[in-house]
């Protein structure tokens, strides 16, 4: 095995994860608009009054941008997959 590290290892991703919070505080200052999945979301809450929607309609698009960084992030090819698809056998004969 080599001694150099891969590029993204899964304790990266769970740092990475566990920083999303902690990004959305950092970036506060900026002026978020709410996108239509999340005011669909927030409407279909029974109960809330304004502000408290406002604030899930926020928490959503927080989430939906934090998590299409994620996405978008591209590992190179020579990054194994973490697991891989073994059919299990058939009970036919």
């Amino acid at each position: 095995m080599s001694d150099r590290p891969s590029g993204l290892t899964r304790r990266a991703v769970a740092q990475m994860l566990l920083a999303w919070p902690l990004a959305g505080l950092a970036a506060a200052d900026e002026k978020k608009a709410a996108s239509p999945r999340a005011g669909c979301l927030a409407a279909t809450e029974p109960g809330l009054s304004a502000d408290e929607r406002e604030r899930l309609e926020k928490s959503i698009a927080d989430g939906e941008k934090s998590l299409a960084v994620i996405r978008d992030f591209k590992l190179p090819p020579d990054v194994a997959p973490s697991l891989r698809f073994r059919a299990m056998k058939s009970k036919r004969r």
